[in-house]
């Protein structure tokens, strides 16, 4: 997972499976980006594992809940 590098997905604290759209695009974040728009997380999540929007236990996936200290049973580190 080295290669896809995120500051929403944190190795360690996310699960391995979880993934969006910006992991795979080379571009920088801009960090005057949030000076322009709302705080609301509007990306879209998917689990490797399932290749869906939802996790191998059928909840919805996404930063908050595939965080493994949120106590999911599928959750990978």
């Amino acid at each position: 997972m080295e290669h896809l590098l995120s500051p929403k997905v944190i190795p360690g604290v996310h699960c391995v499976s979880l993934r969006h759209k910006g992991m795979y695009v080379g571009a920088v974040p801009d960090p005057d980006e949030s000076m322009y728009y709302d705080k609301y997380d509007g990306t879209w999540y998917w689990c490797v594992e399932t290749a869906t929007g939802f996790g191998p236990d059928g909840v919805a996936v996404n930063a908050a809940a595939c965080n493994c200290e949120a106590g999911r049973g599928c959750c990978k580190l």
